[in-house]
């Protein structure tokens, strides 16, 4: 929902409860003014054409007149008192107790005595109290208000329940964006890996869906242990070569007791090696990353993305939760550019922590989203690619960006297979123009019965 359109809701329920308060009060009003100079009147008189017509053909007092008299009124609801007597004896008294009687209050009601005549010549005397705004008028008014301003209460609850689910509400300018966007994003798709691909990942077997095979994190705990093994064995002989290179480079540089003349134009032999060991550090130090973040882009450096992955999927599978990679890459961008720079900040923006972003070649990025499946990770793509076709419109740059997606779906998963299922959605949609967007969606039973498979033990014990 738009900031508008909560503007405009929170007005609208305020605006229905003061109207609905309004036309309230008005109408209670209205009645009790048309009570006070209609109504009430007209009622005493109809009370008291009813007494004289009673008390000409009954005995005021039998039980056949207080039958006909109560038929006759009607609801009493309006009536606030009444006495009746006949001559000095009292024989009609509303309500019983005269204490109430006496705390009518006079100034909402309307009070009058009238006298008729029986026909025996005994005058039969009415004294009655009229409400002016009857109860039954309050009770209906009361209802419907009370309707009204519930139906509005639930409507606020309804409105607040979708809030709270959604957690916040997206921004005006994204919602706008989307809307004005024209591109239009065709189904995703799900495809194969080829034979080729999977026989360079471990020669793993085809299936119908893409899934993705690999070992436990126990096997790969005993591989990363295996391999710490190799490299102290390596440190162990660098300083046995090193004493070897020692002793080689002492005996080559002993004085000789014969020199030619142009034996003195040759460097020592241990300048030579002390150079080239030198020009080795400086290329192996051009190669290596400086610092944690590309001072380019502001993202991480490619080397260090699948050991970050990696620590993210024990994490996420130790908590049972989701986490999505998406590979995007656009064609012949230049960092350095005002484009490139303001693409960097749009992705740092949409990822909201850097430390999750790495370089992908020289015109790509890859992105960890923590907790979020393959849908949720679809709709930030697509507005991430509606943003930077924008930027490149803008800066009247002809460049295409292509975004592949892969998530780990409940499944242990290695960080290179992980890596190579968002590739491989990358370069699907390079070849598909019309989708720039694909993601790469597995069938979790699939791979459990993958799993359940001889094929499955026999690599498991190979990779062993």
């Amino acid at each position: 929902m738009k900031v508008k359109e909560n503007k405009f809701f929170a007005i609208l329920i305020c605006a229905i409860y003061v109207i609905t308060v309004a036309i309230f009060s008005i109408s209670l009003f209205s009645e009790y003014n048309t009570g006070k100079k209609e109504n009430s009147a007209r009622r005493f008189n109809s009370i008291t054409k009813t007494l004289a017509r009673l008390s000409k053909t009954y005995t005021p007092g039998s039980e056949k007149f207080n039958d006909e008299l109560l038929a006759n009124l009607g609801n009493i609801s309006d009536i606030a008192g009444m006495q009746i007597t006949y001559g000095n004896e009292l024989i009609f008294s509303y309500p019983a107790d005269r204490e109430k009687l006496e705390k009518i209050d006079t100034s909402t009601t309307y009070t009058n005595q009238t006298t008729v005549w029986c026909k025996n010549g005994i005058p039969v005397t009415l004294t009655a109290s009229i409400h002016n705004l009857a109860p039954s008028v309050i009770l209906y008014n009361s209802r419907i208000a009370f309707l009204v301003i519930l139906i509005a209460t639930i409507a606020v609850v309804i409105y607040l329940i979708i809030y709270v689910k959604n957690g916040t509400f997206p921004k005006e300018a994204e919602t706008d964006d989307a809307e004005e966007s024209d591109i239009v994003y065709p189904d995703i798709e799900e495809y194969k890996i080829s034979q080729e691909e999977q026989e360079d990942e471990n020669n793993e077997d085809d299936f119908e869906e893409p899934v993705v095979n690999e070992s436990s994190f126990e096997d790969e705990q005993e591989k990363s242990s295996d391999e710490e093994e190799e490299e102290k064995e390596i440190e162990k002989k660098e300083p046995a070569e090193e004493d070897e290179k020692e002793d080689i480079l002492a005996f080559l540089n002993e004085p000789k007791e014969t020199k030619t003349e142009d034996e003195n134009f040759l460097p020592p032999i241990e300048d030579i090696v002390n150079e080239d060991s030198q020009e080795d550090k400086t290329d192996s130090d051009n190669n290596e990353p400086k610092g944690l973040f590309c001072e380019e882009t502001g993202f991480g450096w490619q080397e260090y993305m699948l050991t970050r992955l990696d620590s993210e999927l024990v994490r996420s599978a130790s908590g049972d939760q989701d986490l999505s990679l998406m590979t995007l890459t656009i064609p012949g961008i230049d960092w350095s550019s005002p484009a490139g720079k303001e693409i960097s900040r749009i992705i740092i923006e949409t990822v909201k922590f850097n430390d999750l972003i790495f370089n992908y070649n020289e015109d790509g990025v890859s992105a960890i989203f923590q907790d979020q499946n393959v849908d949720k990770t679809l709709v930030t793509a697509e507005t991430l690619h509606t943003e930077i076709l924008s930027i490149l419109s803008r800066y009247e740059l002809k460049l295409h960006a292509f975004i592949g997606i892969s998530s780990r779906s409940l499944r242990l998963i290695s960080a290179n297979r992980l890596a190579n299922e968002s590739e491989e959605a990358m370069k699907r949609a390079k070849e598909d123009v019309e989708s720039p967007i694909v993601a790469f969606r597995v069938n979790p039973d699939k791979f459990r019965n993958f799993l359940a498979t001889d094929a499955f033990k026999k690599d498991s014990e190979s990779a062993d």
